[in-house]
């Protein structure tokens, strides 16, 4: 499992643990398991927490159950994260990554300090993801497959996903409109020769993947925020 960007959010567990399960520690992370969730689930996840880079050996705790056919991972988190619209990436991608990984549907709760569920984020609508090559390109569910796939032949056949540069990129729709969204470093959202770049790449997505349509550009963040429209 990638990295998520989740890691500064987490709270240390401070409530009492009144039957929230099992508990194991994974470099400090606390994962309580419970209701049908088994030993070995719980080793999983606690392992593609380790990977990730989420573990770091400071305390936090998580917790992970099961409600009929479907997971539940709970997290705490600082509560003025909730309503934070910079963060809305990270948490809608989350469940699609660790779902992924475990090979299971699981939806992310987002919960105070006694595992109370203040949010969530479902499975369903998580945002999708395929790789072109090194490039992963995530898009939502107001995007059809079929664009997804004609975006990673064109990336690929174009050089801008190869098999050594790891990117990221995200595939959105609003109305007629298509946005095409990546990561730029903020010293380069005033550089000529990336602005020029860019208005090219948003004319040859718009003719030779988007039948026409209109696209837009935007450089953002690590977190997937738009800095810059073009």
């Amino acid at each position: 499992m990638r990295k998520t960007g989740i890691l500064l959010l987490l709270l240390t567990l401070i409530a009492a643990c009144t039957n929230y399960g099992e508990k194991k520690v994974f470099d400090g992370t606390e994962i309580y398991y419970k209701d049908g969730v088994t030993e070995v689930e719980a080793d999983k996840l606690g392992e593609s927490l380790m990977d990730s880079g989420f573990t770091n050996g400071e305390l936090k705790s998580v917790q992970f159950l099961k409600e009929g056919d479907k997971y539940i991972f709970k997290m705490v988190v600082k509560e003025q994260f909730l309503e934070d619209n910079s963060l809305s990436h990270v948490f809608k991608f989350f469940p699609r990554e660790i779902s992924e990984y475990m090979d299971l549907s699981i939806d992310l709760h987002l919960c105070d300090s006694h595992f109370n569920t203040l949010q969530i984020h479902t499975l369903q609508d998580a945002h999708k993801s395929i790789m072109a090559k090194a490039t992963e390109i995530r898009y939502t569910n107001k995007v059809v497959p079929h664009d997804v796939e004609k975006l990673k032949d064109y990336l690929i056949e174009n050089g801008f996903a190869d098999d050594e540069i790891k990117k990221v990129v995200v595939l959105d729709r609003e109305n007629m409109n298509y946005i095409f969204k990546l990561v730029i470093d903020k010293r380069r959202l005033e550089h000529e020769g990336t602005l020029s770049l860019l208005t090219l790449l948003k004319g040859q997505l718009s003719k030779n993947v988007f039948s026409g349509l209109p696209v837009k550009i935007h450089m953002c963040d690590d977190l997937m925020n738009t800095l810059k429209e073009i």
